[in-house]
Protein backbone atom coordinates (compact mmCIF):
# COMPACT_ATOMS: atom_id res chain seq x y z
CA UNK A 1 0.00 0.00 0.00
CA UNK A 2 2.75 2.74 1.14
CA UNK A 3 4.47 1.53 -2.40
CA UNK A 4 1.20 1.73 -4.53
CA UNK A 5 0.55 5.45 -2.31
CA UNK A 6 4.18 6.79 -3.14
CA UNK A 7 3.74 5.76 -6.86
CA UNK A 8 0.80 7.60 -6.95
CA UNK A 9 2.43 10.84 -5.56
CA UNK A 10 5.35 10.33 -8.01
CA UNK A 11 3.29 10.21 -11.43
CA UNK A 12 0.88 13.32 -9.51
CA UNK A 13 4.18 15.71 -9.29
CA UNK A 14 5.87 14.00 -12.78
CA UNK A 15 1.78 14.77 -14.44
CA UNK A 16 2.09 18.85 -12.84
CA UNK A 17 5.17 19.18 -13.70
CA UNK A 18 4.37 17.97 -17.18
CA UNK A 19 1.28 20.57 -16.89
CA UNK A 20 3.77 23.31 -16.01
CA UNK A 21 6.23 22.95 -18.27
CA UNK A 22 4.11 23.00 -21.45
CA UNK A 23 1.63 24.61 -23.98
CA UNK A 24 -1.90 23.45 -24.96
CA UNK A 25 -2.34 23.51 -28.64
CA UNK A 26 -4.87 26.26 -28.32
CA UNK A 27 -2.25 28.17 -26.35
CA UNK A 28 -0.09 27.84 -29.04
CA UNK A 29 -2.65 28.92 -31.81
CA UNK A 30 -2.96 32.20 -29.53
CA UNK A 31 0.18 33.23 -29.30
CA UNK A 32 0.63 32.87 -33.08
CA UNK A 33 -2.65 34.77 -33.71
CA UNK A 34 -1.46 37.38 -31.39
CA UNK A 35 1.84 37.36 -33.72
CA UNK A 36 0.15 37.76 -36.29
CA UNK A 37 -2.01 40.75 -35.85
CA UNK A 38 0.82 43.04 -34.25
CA UNK A 39 2.76 41.51 -37.70
CA UNK A 40 0.12 42.94 -40.07
CA UNK A 41 -0.13 46.15 -37.25
CA UNK A 42 3.78 46.88 -37.66
CA UNK A 43 4.27 46.04 -41.29
CA UNK A 44 2.66 49.27 -42.93
CA UNK A 45 4.15 51.38 -40.33
CA UNK A 46 7.76 50.05 -41.07
CA UNK A 47 6.60 50.73 -45.07
CA UNK A 48 5.39 54.07 -44.13
CA UNK A 49 8.85 54.53 -42.73
CA UNK A 50 11.00 53.18 -45.48
CA UNK A 51 8.92 55.25 -47.69
CA UNK A 52 9.69 58.38 -45.77
CA UNK A 53 13.40 58.09 -45.61
CA UNK A 54 13.49 57.54 -49.67
CA UNK A 55 11.53 61.20 -49.87
CA UNK A 56 14.28 62.42 -47.51
CA UNK A 57 17.49 61.02 -49.58
CA UNK A 58 15.09 62.71 -52.77
CA UNK A 59 15.18 65.88 -51.04
CA UNK A 60 18.51 65.96 -49.85
CA UNK A 61 19.67 64.87 -53.31
CA UNK A 62 17.80 67.71 -55.03
CA UNK A 63 18.85 70.07 -52.47
CA UNK A 64 22.35 69.16 -53.07
CA UNK A 65 21.57 69.65 -56.73
CA UNK A 66 20.56 72.93 -55.90
CA UNK A 67 23.07 74.14 -54.24
CA UNK A 68 25.78 73.01 -57.47
CA UNK A 69 23.42 74.60 -59.52
CA UNK A 70 24.05 77.65 -57.19
CA UNK A 71 27.67 77.64 -57.35
CA UNK A 72 27.74 77.09 -60.97
CA UNK A 73 25.87 79.76 -62.06
CA UNK A 74 27.26 82.07 -59.56
CA UNK A 75 30.73 81.95 -61.35
CA UNK A 76 28.67 82.26 -64.64
CA UNK A 77 26.32 85.43 -64.93
CA UNK A 78 23.61 83.31 -63.70
CA UNK A 79 23.51 81.21 -66.32
CA UNK A 80 22.62 77.83 -66.30
CA UNK A 81 24.88 74.54 -67.26
CA UNK A 82 24.84 74.27 -71.47
CA UNK A 83 25.95 71.70 -73.92
CA UNK A 84 28.92 73.74 -76.06
CA UNK A 85 27.46 75.77 -79.19
CA UNK A 86 26.97 73.43 -82.17
CA UNK A 87 26.96 69.79 -80.40
CA UNK A 88 24.87 67.58 -81.41
CA UNK A 89 23.33 65.11 -79.27
CA UNK A 90 20.79 62.56 -78.60
CA UNK A 91 19.71 63.22 -74.96
CA UNK A 92 16.21 63.92 -75.74
CA UNK A 93 14.26 62.40 -72.73
CA UNK A 94 13.72 64.55 -70.08
CA UNK A 95 16.18 62.63 -68.08
CA UNK A 96 18.77 62.86 -69.97
CA UNK A 97 21.78 65.63 -69.70
CA UNK A 98 24.46 66.38 -72.13
CA UNK A 99 28.09 64.77 -71.22
CA UNK A 100 29.56 67.78 -70.49
CA UNK A 101 26.41 69.57 -69.16
CA UNK A 102 25.85 66.75 -66.04
CA UNK A 103 30.00 66.77 -65.53
CA UNK A 104 29.39 70.57 -65.06
CA UNK A 105 27.04 69.81 -62.28
CA UNK A 106 28.58 66.36 -60.83
CA UNK A 107 32.25 67.52 -59.49
CA UNK A 108 33.51 67.59 -63.13
CA UNK A 109 35.75 64.61 -64.54
CA UNK A 110 35.87 63.08 -60.98
CA UNK A 111 32.16 62.78 -61.06
CA UNK A 112 32.75 63.02 -57.37
CA UNK A 113 29.09 63.40 -57.00
CA UNK A 114 27.25 61.68 -59.40
CA UNK A 115 25.27 59.38 -56.78
CA UNK A 116 22.96 62.58 -56.03
CA UNK A 117 21.37 62.10 -59.61
CA UNK A 118 19.49 58.97 -58.95
CA UNK A 119 16.52 58.59 -56.50
CA UNK A 120 17.02 55.45 -54.70
CA UNK A 121 13.59 54.16 -55.98
CA UNK A 122 14.82 54.65 -59.77
CA UNK A 123 13.54 51.71 -62.10
CA UNK A 124 17.16 52.68 -63.84
CA UNK A 125 19.02 51.04 -60.39
CA UNK A 126 16.82 47.93 -60.20
CA UNK A 127 18.03 46.88 -63.58
CA UNK A 128 21.37 48.28 -63.78
CA UNK A 129 24.13 50.00 -61.58
CA UNK A 130 24.61 53.63 -61.22
CA UNK A 131 27.81 53.29 -63.22
CA UNK A 132 25.78 51.84 -66.23
CA UNK A 133 24.09 54.45 -66.18
CA UNK A 134 25.85 57.73 -66.12
CA UNK A 135 28.82 56.06 -68.10
CA UNK A 136 26.11 55.19 -70.71
CA UNK A 137 26.90 54.14 -73.90
CA UNK A 138 23.86 52.07 -75.49
CA UNK A 139 21.79 53.47 -78.05
CA UNK A 140 23.35 57.23 -78.74
CA UNK A 141 25.50 56.91 -76.14
CA UNK A 142 28.57 58.38 -75.36
CA UNK A 143 27.05 61.71 -75.78
CA UNK A 144 24.60 61.87 -72.41
CA UNK A 145 24.22 60.71 -69.15
CA UNK A 146 20.93 58.72 -68.22
CA UNK A 147 20.31 59.93 -64.68
CA UNK A 148 17.01 59.05 -62.66
CA UNK A 149 15.36 62.48 -62.57
CA UNK A 150 13.26 65.13 -64.89
CA UNK A 151 15.71 68.21 -65.69
CA UNK A 152 13.62 71.16 -67.12
CA UNK A 153 17.24 73.37 -67.95
CA UNK A 154 17.61 74.02 -71.44
CA UNK A 155 19.87 71.59 -73.08
CA UNK A 156 21.88 74.49 -75.51
CA UNK A 157 21.07 77.64 -73.52
CA UNK A 158 18.17 78.17 -75.34
CA UNK A 159 15.64 80.07 -73.55
CA UNK A 160 12.12 78.36 -73.37
CA UNK A 161 12.77 75.23 -75.61
CA UNK A 162 14.68 71.87 -74.97
CA UNK A 163 17.25 73.02 -77.42
CA UNK A 164 17.79 74.98 -81.10
CA UNK A 165 17.10 71.89 -83.13
CA UNK A 166 14.22 70.77 -81.45
CA UNK A 167 12.96 67.14 -80.74
CA UNK A 168 13.76 66.16 -77.12
CA UNK A 169 10.74 66.53 -74.85
CA UNK A 170 8.13 69.13 -75.85
CA UNK A 171 6.91 71.17 -72.35
CA UNK A 172 3.18 72.50 -73.06
CA UNK A 173 2.72 76.28 -72.59
CA UNK A 174 2.83 78.06 -70.04
CA UNK A 175 5.44 75.94 -68.85
CA UNK A 176 8.85 75.67 -70.75
CA UNK A 177 12.77 75.20 -70.11
CA UNK A 178 15.01 77.67 -68.63
CA UNK A 179 18.47 78.84 -69.33
CA UNK A 180 18.98 81.31 -66.11
CA UNK A 181 18.69 80.67 -62.46
CA UNK A 182 17.06 84.00 -62.00
CA UNK A 183 14.61 84.26 -65.18
CA UNK A 184 11.69 81.77 -64.95
CA UNK A 185 10.10 80.55 -68.81
CA UNK A 186 7.18 83.52 -68.35
CA UNK A 187 6.41 86.19 -65.39
CA UNK A 188 3.76 83.85 -64.16
CA UNK A 189 5.61 82.01 -61.87
CA UNK A 190 8.08 83.16 -59.46
CA UNK A 191 11.72 81.64 -58.96
CA UNK A 192 9.61 79.75 -55.73
CA UNK A 193 7.03 78.06 -58.30
CA UNK A 194 8.99 77.38 -61.67
CA UNK A 195 10.13 73.25 -61.59
CA UNK A 196 13.88 73.01 -62.46
CA UNK A 197 14.39 69.26 -61.23
CA UNK A 198 11.99 66.27 -60.34
CA UNK A 199 11.55 62.86 -59.64
CA UNK A 200 10.62 60.93 -62.85
CA UNK A 201 6.82 60.40 -63.13
CA UNK A 202 6.02 58.87 -66.73
CA UNK A 203 3.28 57.37 -68.62
CA UNK A 204 1.90 56.15 -71.90
CA UNK A 205 -0.86 56.91 -73.56
CA UNK A 206 -2.57 59.97 -75.40
CA UNK A 207 -0.59 63.34 -75.49
CA UNK A 208 -2.99 65.92 -74.31
CA UNK A 209 -1.20 67.74 -72.18
CA UNK A 210 -2.00 69.24 -69.03
CA UNK A 211 -5.44 68.68 -68.80
CA UNK A 212 -4.88 64.94 -69.61
CA UNK A 213 -6.66 62.38 -67.60
CA UNK A 214 -4.60 60.00 -65.55
CA UNK A 215 -7.33 57.32 -65.92
CA UNK A 216 -6.26 57.48 -69.97
CA UNK A 217 -2.53 56.72 -68.75
CA UNK A 218 -0.44 53.59 -68.62
CA UNK A 219 2.09 53.82 -65.79
CA UNK A 220 3.84 50.48 -65.66
CA UNK A 221 5.38 48.79 -68.23
CA UNK A 222 6.33 52.54 -69.94
CA UNK A 223 8.00 52.33 -73.46
CA UNK A 224 11.67 52.69 -73.42
CA UNK A 225 14.13 52.79 -76.32
CA UNK A 226 16.31 50.51 -74.75
CA UNK A 227 14.66 47.13 -73.95
CA UNK A 228 17.22 45.17 -73.30
CA UNK A 229 18.21 47.48 -70.99
CA UNK A 230 15.01 48.01 -69.08
CA UNK A 231 13.22 45.16 -70.22
CA UNK A 232 10.28 46.06 -67.88
CA UNK A 233 10.11 49.66 -69.57
CA UNK A 234 10.31 52.67 -67.61
CA UNK A 235 8.11 53.57 -64.37
CA UNK A 236 7.75 56.70 -61.75
CA UNK A 237 10.29 56.60 -58.63
CA UNK A 238 7.19 55.93 -56.47
CA UNK A 239 4.91 54.40 -56.88
CA UNK A 240 2.00 53.19 -55.03
CA UNK A 241 0.59 49.99 -56.47
CA UNK A 242 -0.14 51.02 -59.98
CA UNK A 243 -0.19 54.31 -59.96
CA UNK A 244 2.84 57.19 -58.89
CA UNK A 245 2.43 58.08 -55.41
CA UNK A 246 3.83 61.44 -56.52
CA UNK A 247 7.36 62.57 -56.46
CA UNK A 248 9.90 65.31 -55.01
CA UNK A 249 10.01 68.88 -56.79
CA UNK A 250 13.31 71.20 -56.47
CA UNK A 251 12.76 74.85 -57.57
CA UNK A 252 14.48 77.67 -59.10
CA UNK A 253 15.34 78.81 -55.78
CA UNK A 254 17.00 75.28 -54.59
CA UNK A 255 14.21 74.67 -52.26
CA UNK A 256 12.72 71.32 -52.63
CA UNK A 257 9.30 69.99 -51.68
CA UNK A 258 7.33 66.72 -51.76
CA UNK A 259 4.03 66.65 -54.49
CA UNK A 260 1.47 64.47 -54.23
CA UNK A 261 0.74 62.72 -57.84
CA UNK A 262 -2.79 64.22 -57.29
CA UNK A 263 -1.40 68.03 -57.73
CA UNK A 264 0.70 66.53 -60.79
CA UNK A 265 0.12 67.45 -64.48
CA UNK A 266 1.01 66.55 -67.89
CA UNK A 267 3.30 68.88 -68.97
CA UNK A 268 5.97 66.49 -70.86
CA UNK A 269 5.67 65.01 -74.20
CA UNK A 270 7.37 63.06 -76.45
CA UNK A 271 7.58 61.56 -79.87
CA UNK A 272 6.54 57.86 -78.95
CA UNK A 273 4.07 58.59 -76.57
CA UNK A 274 5.77 58.65 -73.27
CA UNK A 275 4.86 61.50 -70.80
CA UNK A 276 6.11 63.48 -68.38
CA UNK A 277 4.24 64.79 -64.98
CA UNK A 278 5.35 66.93 -62.17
Amino acid sequence: MRFAAATTKKHSRLNHRSKLGGFTLIELLVVIAIIAILAAMLLPALASAKERSLRAKDGSNQHQIGIALGLYTSDNRDYLPAMPKGQAGTANALWDLPRGLADSVSGGSSNLYRGIFYCPESVLLASRNQDFWWFYSGTGGSDHRVTGYQWMMSRDGTFGKYNQAGGGTALSNPKGYVNRITQSYTNMFSPAQTELVSDVVVSSGPQGGPGTSSTTQQFLGVVSTNPTELPGGYQSNHMKKNVPAGGTVMFMDSHAEWRDFREMKMWGQWSNSRNNWF
